[in-house]
């Protein structure tokens, strides 16, 4: 605990030091202020940071931008090297990242290039690649500085300003240069020394070292690369003195670049090194006084100093924060150590003790006083939502930068503008918080009804709570199929097999029984623990809860790398969505703003108009509207019976065109009967069945409904059947197939083994069988005549096990006991087709929805059945043939094969990835154990509420009752959320996009600016509010009959087409506008005010349907919005809220021109419309 304080103590010590170094730098940098203005006249500073050149300015920006894509290409060219990939604009946005740290916490670039290493990890980049990228960057990063400052050092001294605290200072940090740039690429891949491991105890030392020594000496000592770097590394240093030089011409003063560069590089040596974050304050000084040497005044010098800072320091550090703060959190946290002890190593009873815990468990008041708030995080409060979801809505960089122009406003005194946007801003945050917020409090409803449960001792009983109520000092009981709840030790274990992959990667279960291992053991080596997120693949076992909830290895793991489910293909498009809007926004917003400050126009007012185009282009209600039309359809399919898990895979369920399925309780009733207990002739036997009974009776392990059919039908047949002493047990895996008890009988000497299982793997450990009274040797002859039957009676559709049993002269069992088995009998179990089932296939079949049958069961069973319920099968694929079959030839097979029989769960998981290969959108339906690989890995993973837990962890979807109706009726609802959602899409892209056009090219042409920000914030916010009811829209029936996937091409071909549509009559509006009220701003934008927003109105009722808009009858809350918006737009005008919005009446002729206009414009939408969606049907034709 002395540590974990230790730690915490020295954290709150940094933030001090940071936070204090922030306030010097300000305090330094407010006294250079007063200090040239108390030299120089104020005015004449106020006046040169206003009227700066408009074009140099923009070539400034410009050259800043430069130096983040020269960053970003030395990233790529060392990880090209290195044989890793990444895209110019990612290295671009990792350059701005990593400027952001090198200036909030400075420590010569290394606190950056730390960063860079830890974004380019989560993107799943090599560490000897990363590491050799980060060995690379810092040593051209001093080799620049050497070059550079060596040059400016040359230049100072032959102008007579090489004083000596000047070259020593310089010269110093130059040695250190060199130093640096040689010694990283020469000690990056060497053997860990003594020194290294000692140093090694230095926390902040270990990640550090350990790049260092991952680095590959082929690329770090590769001269070429060492060369180029170093050539990308002086280019930004170039780049940035250029940036200067430029920023004195835009403010009126000309000066010798050399002398710039020289003066720029010797200031930058404070901001290298200072202690102060970024040089604040000091970097200005330095620049001011050695600007001087070079003939610029003082408040020339500080103008531009303060401008380069704007550009290089302060306008970066928000979308470099923005970017950097995952990295960050990942550093902060991940380097926090549990208060829990090395709990694996403790004795069992010192371990009780510390948790005040006891064998029995807990009282249930002990455990409510237990219930920590790290186990409450997960259950967000109301307040705790809210502020959350308003922080997401405000934190998009659109809506800070429009903030910001707000505050400028503000600076300004333009009040009533300033006001106005802060208005509409906020009332959009809070309609997409209020949204956001009932969507996510609905799903926590739906989820906490198929919420995974735990059996633990509580008040000396076994008592079922949900898994998130386990607090430390429970005993929780578990089996196989069970879930882990918490991280603790095992009290007792049975054959108990653990999956961990998720935590250690291994491919196999891994045995784990009860005892103490070493205090330093990994976690793959504590082999007497448990981990919260592994599940029990077979046994038994009584854990000790040690760590609940974030204090668990797996909480650790999901606060430190923030991770996050596999992207669905409905989040992939909107992902290639977003970055197509975004590259529109990028060229939009420069161009029209470089254009329009060459124009002369007022900068404020120009960047307010730039802006606001982006966010009148950008779906900002998107995440409302998906919220929305998500959470109203998990409660429609709640309604029908389906609980959604994970609300984004409802689009794939609509997007889905094979569902591939387990036979038992989906084509059958899933209700098992025993239809017989016959020996070796086929006969009925009361042995047999006394041998199943209490085989099935006595086992603890995973509950079945086999089990519980030998227990019905042993009540029906012998309800007086004698029972045993049960001594030990083996429990059922799917390598065995088999399920084993050691009992004692009162008519026995000895203690019997009864085998159920499988009949293949049963007779493979039987050398006799039993015939009436005689046991004889089980020949090939008899061994033939078993399969026979079993094969006629598979054949008829029946599930057949098989019974032996076997003497032992101890009271305990293994596995290696299942040997020299006599074999007894066949138990004949059936289940029957479900009623109606052919018909749900067929309507599936309609849907464009193949279904295909993997199961576990003998071939000829699972044949009787598909072809039963009306499912051709002229090809089986058994697991064996599976087993011998190439990955390409699977592949090839796999979409023609509609029956794969005999598999195991690895098969099921190799099956489905095979299936997405070929292109298909694949759900798996699955209720058990074996089916969480498929369930995991499926596009679309479907389980039962009466499923084992760990399946339903792996699911999307838990169907309530287990029938392919509801199934079917999820198709239709993931559809119809899936065609409301690109409703939106369709509609942000055409109107939106046309109208945002159309307003940046009027901007060039027209005397004034064609709409003001908050007219386009007000057009925008109030054209949303019809959106919302997007998401209760009606679907057109014919949409929902076939699956439909995401199409960036088609969103791009819609949006050049009816964007370009939208512009015309945008264009045709302001010729008209022009005529009939001429160059009169107000009227002008209130005419287009009115104009846009109804058009807008009336593209929502064109693209909402693929038929004529007049044949499709829309939603009540959408066709009621829509009419009170327009009506709006149309008396705004005329209002004294109109004229905040300097809106003015607009004459009956201006109205009725843009009534028709929008009339026009509805019609000629609706043609285009109507030929577009002809011409991709006709592409999608085969």
């Amino acid at each position: 605990m002395h540590d974990v304080l230790g730690s915490t103590s020295s954290t709150a010590h940094a933030r001090q030091l940071v936070w204090f170094s922030w306030l010097l730098g300000a305090a330094v940098l407010g006294a250079l202020v007063a200090g040239v203005l108390q030299l120089s006249d104020a005015s004449h500073f106020e006046l040169l940071l206003s009227q700066a050149e408009p074009g140099w300015l923009l070539l400034a920006i410009a050259l800043q931008g430069l130096t983040y894509i020269a960053q970003g290409q030395l990233y790529r060219m060392v990880l090209k090297a290195s044989g890793a990939a990444l895209p110019l604009w990612d290295a671009t946005k990792l350059s701005l990242a990593k400027l952001f740290v090198d200036q909030a916490l400075p420590s010569s670039g290394f606190s950056g290039a730390v960063t860079v290493v830890a974004l380019l990890q989560r993107r799943g980049i090599g560490l000897s690649q990363v590491s050799s990228c980060f060995i690379i960057s810092v040593s051209a990063y001093f080799a620049a500085y050497l070059l550079a400052l060596g040059a400016a050092l040359v230049i100072a001294i032959g102008s007579g300003h090489g004083g000596l605290a000047v070259i020593a200072t310089s010269a110093a940090f130059m040695l250190f240069c060199g130093l640096m740039a040689v010694a990283a690429p020469l000690i990056a891949g060497l053997p860990q020394s003594r020194l290294a491991s000692r140093m090694q105890n230095v926390r902040w030392m270990q990640r550090l070292l350990a790049m260092v020594f991952a680095a590959e000496p082929r690329l770090t000592r590769s001269p070429a690369l060492l060369v180029r770097a170093t050539g990308y590394s002086l280019a930004i240093v170039l780049l940035d003195a250029l940036t200067m030089w430029v920023l004195l011409y835009a403010i009126g003063h000309a000066a010798p670049f050399a002398g710039i560069f020289a003066s720029f590089m010797l200031a930058s040596v404070l901001r290298s090194v200072g202690i102060v974050p970024g040089g604040l304050g000091a970097f200005e000084a330095a620049a001011v006084t050695t600007l001087s040497w070079a003939g610029v005044p003082l408040a020339a010098g500080l103008s531009a100093t303060l401008l380069f800072r704007a550009l290089s320091f302060w306008l970066p550090m928000l979308p470099g924060f923005w970017l950097s703060r995952s990295a960050l959190r990942s550093q902060s946290e991940g380097s926090r150590e549990t208060p829990s002890m090395a709990f694996w190593s403790e004795p069992l009873d010192q371990l009780y003790g510390r948790l005040q815990a006891a064998p029995g468990g807990l009282r249930s008041d002990e455990a409510a006083a237990r219930q920590p708030s790290v186990l409450r995080a997960h259950r967000p409060h109301l307040a705790g939502m809210v502020v959350a979801s308003l922080g997401r809505q405000l934190s998009s960089p659109l809506v800070l930068i429009l903030l910001i122009g707000a505050a400028v406003a503000l600076v300004v005194h333009d009040w009533l503008d300033a006001l106005i946007v802060l208005a509409i801003v906020l009332a959009s945050a809070l309609v997409g918080c209020a949204h956001e917020v009932r969507s996510n409090r609905a799903i926590d409803r739906l989820r906490g009804q198929v919420a995974s449960r735990a059996d633990v001792w509580r008040d000396g009983r076994i008592q079922s709570i949900p898994a998130s109520d386990v607090v430390p000092g429970d005993i929780v009981e578990l089996s196989a199929g069970s879930l882990i709840p918490a991280d603790g030790r095992l009290v007792d274990a049975r054959d108990c097999f653990v999956n961990q992959a998720l935590l250690t990667g291994e491919t196999f279960p891994v045995h784990k029984e009860a005892g103490q291992v070493a205090p330093d053991a990994s976690l793959a080596q504590r082999d007497n623990c448990l981990f919260r997120g592994t599940s029990l693949r077979s046994g038994t076992a009584r854990l000790l809860a040690v760590n609940c909830g974030v204090q668990t290895e797996l909480g650790h793991i999901e606060r430190s790398l923030v991770l996050r489910p596999p992207e669905t293909e409905f989040e992939r498009g909107l992902r290639h969505f977003g970055g197509l809007l975004l590259r529109v926004m990028l060229v939009m917003v420069t161009a029209v703003l470089g254009l329009n400050l060459f124009l002369e126009r007022p900068p404020l007012e120009t960047l307010m108009f730039a802006i606001a185009l982006a966010v009148g282009l950008s779906p900002e209600l998107l995440p409302a509207i998906l919220s929305a039309t998500l959470s109203a359809g998990a409660r429609r399919m709640a309604a029908r019976g389906v609980i959604v898990r994970h609300l984004n895979a409802i689009e794939n369920l609509g997007a889905m065109d094979t569902l591939c399925t387990d036979k038992t309780g989906t084509l059958t009733r899933g209700v098992v009967a025993l239809d017989g207990a016959l020996d070796v002739d086929g006969q009925p036997s009361r042995t047999v069945l006394r041998l199943a009974w209490l085989n099935a009776s006595l086992q603890t392990g995973l509950r079945n409904p086999l089990d519980e059919a030998i227990g019905d039908y042993a009540r029906d047949q012998e309800p007086a059947m004698p029972g045993a002493e049960k001594l030990d047990e083996i429990p059922y895996d799917f390598v065995r197939k088999r399920l084993s008890v050691l009992l004692r009988e009162a008519d026995q000497p000895t203690p019997r083994l009864i085998c159920k299982g499988a009949l293949d793997n049963v007779l493979h450990v039987s050398a006799s069988v039993q015939q009436g009274d005689a046991v004889l040797p089980l020949t090939a002859a008899r061994r033939e005549a078993l399969n026979a039957r079993f094969a006629a009676w598979s054949a008829a559709g029946y599930r057949v096990l098989g019974i032996a049993y076997r003497f032992l002269d101890h009271d305990g069992c293994s596995a290696e006991d299942e040997q020299e088995l006599t074999f007894a009998g066949f138990l004949l179990f059936f289940d029957p087709p479900e009623p109606g089932v052919r018909e749900e296939l067929s309507a599936l079949h309609e849907l464009g929805v193949t279904v295909k049958v993997i199961t576990g069961d003998n071939r000829l069973v699972a044949r009787h059945v598909a072809e039963s319920v009306g499912i051709p099968v002229e090809q089986i694929i058994t697991g064996a043939e599976l087993s011998q079959m190439r990955d390409e030839a699977l592949i090839n097979l796999a979409p023609r094969i509609s029956l794969f029989a005999e598999v195991d769960p690895n098969q099921k998981e190799r099956i489905i990835r095979a299936l997405q290969k070929t292109g298909h959108v694949v759900g798996f339906l699955g209720d058990g154990i074996n089916d969480a690989p498929a369930l995991h890995t499926a596009d679309v993973g479907i389980s039962v509420d009466n499923a084992v837990d760990v399946a339903k962890e792996a699911a999307d979807f838990v169907l309530l009752r287990h029938e392919l109706g509801l199934v079917r009726e999820g198709i239709d609802e993931g559809r119809r959320t899936f065609a409301n959602t690109l409703k939106y899409i369709f509609l942000t892209t055409s109107a939106n996009f046309g109208n945002m056009i159309s307003m940046a090219v009027a901007s060039f042409f027209l005397p004034f600016l064609p709409l003001l920000a908050k007219q386009i914030l007000l057009n925008n916010f109030l054209s949303d509010i019809p959106a919302i009811g997007i998401a209760s829209d009606r679907v057109d029936a014919d949409w929902s009959r076939t699956p439909h996937r995401w199409d960036i091409g088609e969103v791009r071909r819609f949006m050049i087409t009816f964007g370009l549509i939208s512009s015309a009559f945008d264009l045709l509006t302001f010729g008209v506008l022009l005529y009939l009220v001429g160059e009169q701003p107000e009227l002008f934008r209130s005419g287009w005010f009115v104009e846009s927003l109804i058009t807008e109105l009336a593209i929502i009722f064109v693209v909402r349907t693929h038929k004529p808009f007049y044949r499709s009858r829309p939603g009540r809350f959408l066709l009621a919005s829509a009419i009170g918006v327009g009506l709006l737009a149309v008396l705004l005008p005329y209002t004294p809220v109109g004229a905040w919005f300097a809106l003015q009446p607009l004459p009956a002729a201006v109205l009725g021109a843009v009534l028709l206009i929008t009339l026009l414009y509805a019609a000629c939408s609706e043609w285009a419309k109507q030929r577009f969606f002809a011409r991709l049907s006709a592409a999608r034709q085969p």
